[in-house]
């Protein structure tokens, strides 16, 4: 830039400058200290910290409380009730619903009472009879079948393999490991075979539907093997045998005979003998 060329009034000297920005008013209402101070003052570290600490606890809280749900709902919904009844012991027990469950000796389930309110469901192996009211679906399972109900009586045997469901009242729907299902009405029962398959058959009076309560014995055409078992069962004995597996057994008699009448009833057809070993022990041969 040629230096030539810059031309300054000779007249404007400081003073004049001075005095310009003397008359000049600036339209703000805060003095130059006020600035200043307001311009040096730095943020309030305790205020950002006290607010990082409550936003830390409500999360902390929210947390807290969410964790305390899941308990509470895991506890009522994983919490198991077991009932078992042993040897020699007939056992009544009332589920929370007022559904009634009557377990013949050695016989068992187990279900979720606090979580009874939103799903019906048991664990059971033994023999029982059910007694259900009315309500959502109740759900009985067992290693070898699975019932299913909404109110309705109904006996289950489940043993050793063997699953049998007899129906008194209402309506109960059995179910095998293969899922193949019947739906049973009063009067009939259903057996679950090995492979799966389900027979359904008519039986002839509510006694022999669950005899075991009215202190009856009823076998149709049971290994001797497995009346023995029930025998030890329902008077808390044990009995010794080395008896073939293939004796059949067909025939009913009243329970509440002493044990020695019942093992006599049960050798003399097939020309067995039992012996008492001590207190509670027999052999049969």
């Amino acid at each position: 830039m040629n230096d030539n060329n810059l031309h300054i009034d000779p007249r404007l000297d400081d003073s004049h400058f001075e005095d310009f920005f003397n008359k000049v008013e600036v339209p703000y209402n805060k003095s130059a200290e006020e600035v200043w101070e307001q311009l040096l003052k730095q943020p309030d570290d305790s205020k950002v910290a006290k607010r990082s600490q409550i936003f830390i606890r409500r999360w902390i809280y929210v947390a807290a409380m969410l964790l305390v749900l899941f308990g509470v709902l895991s506890v009522m919904k994983f919490y198991t009730m077991k009932i078992q009844s042993q040897k020699g012991e007939h056992l009544v027990y009332n589920l929370p619903d007022g559904s009634k469950v009557s377990l013949n000796a050695q016989s068992g389930f187990a279900y979720h009472p606090y979580w009874w309110r939103f799903s019906r469901k048991i664990n059971f192996e033994g023999e029982a009879f059910f007694d259900v009211q009315k309500g959502g679906t109740f759900q009985v399972k067992s290693a070898t079948g699975k019932s299913i109900v909404m109110g309705t009586s109904f006996n289950i045997f489940s043993r050793n393999g063997a699953y049998r469901v007899t129906c008194v009242t209402g309506k109960v729907k059995v179910v095998s490991p293969e899922n193949k299902e019947v739906l049973l009405t009063p009067s009939y029962y259903a057996d679950i075979q090995k492979d799966g398959a389900i027979r359904v058959a008519k039986f002839n009076s509510r006694i022999e539907s669950a005899d075991w309560m009215n202190n009856m014995f009823s076998f149709t055409a049971v290994p001797l093997v497995d009346v023995l078992k029930e025998v030890e069962r329902q008077y808390n004995v044990k009995i010794e045998t080395t008896i073939a597996p293939d004796l059949i057994y067909t025939g009913h008699f009243q329970g509440k005979r002493e044990v020695e009448e019942v093992l006599a009833l049960l050798c003399k057809p097939f020309g067995l003998k039992f012996v008492k070993i001590s207190g509670r022990e027999y052999r049969v041969n």
